[in-house]
C-alpha cells in the first residue's frame, strides 16, 4: 500500500499534461490551477477552474 505513495502523478487535461494543477476531480472533469495575474487580497494567484476531460497517470 505505501508504494501507491511513492510515484509522481501527472494530470491530463483534455489530453495536453498540466503542470500547475492544485486541486482537479476526474468524475466531474474539472482542474484548478493558479491565475498567472490576478491575484487576491493577500496577495495569492486565484484559482481558475478548467473544465474538460480529465485522467491522471504515474510518471
Amino acid at each position: 500500500m505505501e508504494e501507491i505513495f511513492e510515484h509522481n502523478i501527472g494530470i491530463m487535461l483534455n489530453g495536453k499534461e498540466r503542470f500547475n494543477v492544485e486541486e482537479y476531480c476526474i468524475s466531474d472533469g474539472w482542474v484548478k490551477v493558479p491565475s498567472p495575474k490576478a491575484l487576491d487580497r493577500k496577495g495569492q494567484p486565484l484559482m481558475i477552474t478548467l473544465k474538460g476531460t480529465v485522467e491522471a497517470f504515474y510518471k
